[in-house]
C-alpha cells in the first residue's frame, strides 16, 4: 500500500533493512576497485593503460543508463512500491557480473581478455544500475524528517563496513591463502556473488512495510523537461559536484591502494586485510560521532572537517616507505576509517534532501531520476579515476605480467604509485570542500520553502 510518511521515526527493521541493501553495491565497488586492476594487468596481461580504458567506456556506458534507469524506477508501478522491486533482480545481475569478471576461462588472456573483460564490465555496469538506482531513491519516500535521513543513512554506513569485511578483509586473506592465482580470484568471486544475491533479496524483505509513494496519476513531464528542471536545483547541482570530487579521491584510492601495499611498502596481500579491519572498526566506532558532530555544526560543516581529515590523511602517505612501522601503517587507515564514515553518513543523507527540496519546489515525485543522475555522478568518477591511474602507471614504466608475480618495477612506476595515492585524492577532496563552501540547503531552508513560495537556493 503506498503511505506519505509523515515526520517519524522509521521502525529499526526497515531502517536496518535498507542499509543491508548497500552490501550490495559495496561489495561490488570494493572488490572491483581494489582487486580488478591488479587482475587484469597482473593475471591476464592487459596493459595497465588498456585496463584503464575499458574500465573506462564500461562506467560511461553505465553513466549514460543511469537517468534512464531513474525514469523507469518512477514509472514502475507495481504492489511492492516503484523502486523496491529491482533490489532483487539488480542483485542477481550483480552477482552474475562478479563471477564473470573474476572466474573467466583459462584460455582468456592478452588481446582476447580485453575484449572479454569489457563485455564483463558492461554486464557489471547494467546489474549495478538497475540495483543502486531505485536503492538510492527509496530514502526520500521512507522518512521526511531531516535528521532522520542520517540516522537511515547511518545503518547505510554500518552495512559499508560489514560489506568491506566481505569484500576486502576475507577476499585479501583467501587470496593470500589460496597463493594469488587466478583460481583464487575466482574463489572470490564466487563467493562475493552469493553475498551480493543474498543481501539484494534480505533487503527486499525486510523493508517490505517501508513506505512509498505510488506512481502519481496524470500526464508526466518528458524526459528532457525533467533534466532542465532538475538542473535549477542548486543545491542538488552543488551536492553532484561534491559527490564527484569525493568519489573521484575513493576511485585513485582504491586504484592505486593494493599497488602501494604490495610494492611500495611491499606487505603481502593479508596486510590488506589487517589495515581494512582497521579502518572498519574505527568507521564503525565515529558513526555516533558524525551523527551528534553533524546536529550541533550542520551537515556541510561537519562534512567538510571530514575531507579534510581525508585529504591530510591521503597527503600522509607520502611519507611511507618500505621501512614503515606497522603501526603507522594501520594508523592511517584508522584516520581513514573515522573520515569516511563521515563523508558517507552526511553525504548520502543530503541526497534525499535536495530530493525533498525539489518535492517541495515543484510538487512532482521523482526521486529515481536524481538517483540516477546523482549515480551517474559516481560513474563519471569511476570512470575517470581507473583511466587516469592506468595511463598514469604506464606511462611511468609499469610493468604488467600474466602470473601476478612480484615483477620488479622501475623508480617512474613507484612514483606514479605514490601520486595516485596521496597527492591525487587530496586535491581532489580540496575541489570538493570549495564546493561544499557554496552549499546553503539545511533544515530551516527546506522547511521554508513551498511551491507556492520556494526559498532561492543562492
Amino acid at each position: 500500500m503506498s503511505t506519505h510518511n509523515p515526520e517519524v521515526k522509521l521502525p529499526l527493521f526497515i531502517a536496518a533493512g535498507w542499509g543491508l541493501g548497500t552490501v550490495v553495491p559495496s561489495i561490488m565497488y570494493n572488490v572491483t576497485s581494489f582487486f580488478l586492476m591488479p587482475f587484469m594487468t597482473d593475471m591476464l596481461g592487459i596493459a595497465a593503460g588498456t585496463a584503464g580504458l575499458i574500465y573506462t567506456v564500461s562506467k560511461l556506458y553505465d553513466a549514460a543508463t543511469d537517468p534512464v534507469m531513474g525514469v523507469i524506477s518512477d514509472k514502475t508501478k507495481t504492489r511492492w512500491g516503484r523502486h523496491r522491486p529491482y533490489l532483487v533482480f539488480g542483485a542477481i545481475v550483480c552477482g552474475a557480473s562478479l563471477v564473470a569478471l573474476f572466474a573467466p576461462p583459462s584460455g582468456i588472456v592478452g588481446n582476447t581478455a580485453v575484449w572479454y573483460m569489457l563485455f564483463a564490465l558492461i554486464l557489471y555496469s547494467t546489474g549495478y544500475t538497475i540495483f543502486n538506482v531505485p536503492y538510492l531513491a527509496m530514502p526520500a519516500e521512507m522518512t521526511q524528517n531531516y535528521h532522520e535521513r542520517s540516522f537511515l543513512m547511518s545503518w547505510r554506513v554500518g552495512a559499508i563496513q560489514v560489506s568491506q569485511v566481505a569484500a576486502l578483509i576475507a577476499s585479501s586473506l583467501l587470496l593470500s591463502a589460496l597463493g594469488g592465482g587466478r583460481d583464487a580470484y575466482a574463489t572470490v568471486g564466487w563467493i562475493c556473488a552469493g553475498l551480493v544475491v543474498i543481501a539484494g533479496y534480505t533487503s527486499f524483505k525486510m523493508t517490505e512495510k517501508a513506505p512509498f509513494h505510488e506512481v502519481p496519476p496524470g500526464e508526466k513531464p518528458k524526459f528532457k523537461e525533467q533534466l532542465r528542471s532538475v538542473a535549477s536545483n542548486i543545491p542538488f547541482a552543488q551536492l553532484i559536484g561534491i559527490k564527484f570530487f569525493m568519489l573521484l579521491a575513493n576511485s585513485f584510492t582504491f586504484g592505486s591502494f593494493v599497488y602501494f601495499v604490495t610494492r611500495v611498502i611491499q606487505q603481502p596481500f593479508s596486510t590488506l586485510g589487517f589495515m581494512t579491519t582497521t579502518s572498519t572498526a574505527t568507521a564503525a566506532l565515529s558513526i555516533p560521532v558524525w551523527l551528534k558532530v553533524s546536529r550541533r555544526i550542520g551537515k556541510r560543516n561537519a562534512l567538510i572537517g571530514a575531507c579534510a581529515i581525508l585529504a591530510c590523511t591521503a597527503l600522509s602517505w607520502l611519507l611511507a616507505g618500505s621501512d614503515e612501522p606497522m603501526f603507522l601503517v594501520l594508523l592511517r587507515p584508522a584516520f581513514t576509517g573515522v573520515a569516511a564514515a563521515g563523508i558517507l553518513t552526511i553525504g548520502q543523507s543530503m541526497l534525499p534532501d535536495t530530493i525533498e527540496y525539489d518535492r517541495r519546489r515543484t510538487g512532482l515525485e521523482r526521486a529515481g531520476v536524481f538517483a540516477g543522475i546523482y549515480t551517474t555522478a559516481e560513474k563519471m568518477a569511476f570512470a575517470f579515476g581507473p583511466i587516469l591511474t592506468g595511463f598514469l602507471l604506464q606511462s611511468m614504466g609499469y610493468v604488467s605480467g600474466t602470473q601476478g608475480l612480484a615483477t620488479e618495477q622501475p623508480e617512474s612506476a613507484i612514483t606514479a604509485i605514490y601520486i595516485a595515492m596521496a597527492i591525487a585524492p587530496a586535491v581532489c577532496l580540496a575541489l570538493a570542500i570549495s564546493v561544499l563552501i557554496f552549499y546553503r540547503l539545511d533544515e530551516d531552508m527546506l522547511k521554508a520553502t513551498t511551491r507556492e513560495g520556494a526559498v532561492p537556493a543562492q
